[in-house]
């Protein structure tokens, strides 16, 4: 002999229980998703040198302004004679000296680092240097007040920027 009151309310206990499984699972995988956000965000800072990020998109110049069409020149420029600008004498001038480049410097790092434009984690990244890329040192350097040193090299492209100090090792052929 069955009970229907008792058979009633099993069933709506397991509906409960099911449903509380449900709202915890839920709470669960909330918890585990933002609380991956929020370490990753943390430690991102700290660890920037050593994620390579790609370099900022070059902009695109914008278009040329266009001509003014001849029928819409100022009334003060009827004439062809004055209409024609004249045109300026090229004189041509010489190349910047630039100096040849001689590696002192080579990524000692086991993995890529980040060429910066200035000596902060939050300057802007020029390029990923991979490992053992030669660099030739500036003479310029700059102590954080986190006491990190930062110095200034040129790669063997012809970008200059910025690498800390503890990634780098003396070039070795």
């Amino acid at each position: 002999m069955t009970d229907s009151g008792l058979s009633a309310r099993l069933r709506q206990q397991s509906r409960r229980a099911g449903l509380m499984v449900g709202i915890t699972m839920v709470l669960v995988i909330a918890i585990c998703i933002f609380g991956a956000a929020a370490l990753y965000a943390a430690l991102s800072r700290p660890f920037s040198d050593l994620i390579p990020m790609a370099a900022p998109a070059a902009q695109i110049p914008s278009a040329p302004t266009p001509m003014t069409p001849r029928d819409e020149t100022p009334a003060a420029l009827t004439n062809e004679a004055e209409a024609v600008a004249p045109v300026a004498e090229v004189v041509p001038t010489e190349p910047p000296i630039v100096e040849a480049f001689a590696p002192t410097y080579q990524i000692g790092a086991n993995s890529s680092v980040n060429f910066r434009s200035g000596p902060s984690t939050n300057d802007g990244i020029i390029r990923a240097l991979s490992p053992a890329e030669p660099l030739q040192y500036l003479d310029e350097d700059l102590e954080a007040p986190n006491g990190d040193r930062w110095m200034k090299f040129r790669a063997g492209d012809g970008d200059e920027g910025w690498v800390l100090e503890v990634f780098t090792e003396q070039y070795q052929p």
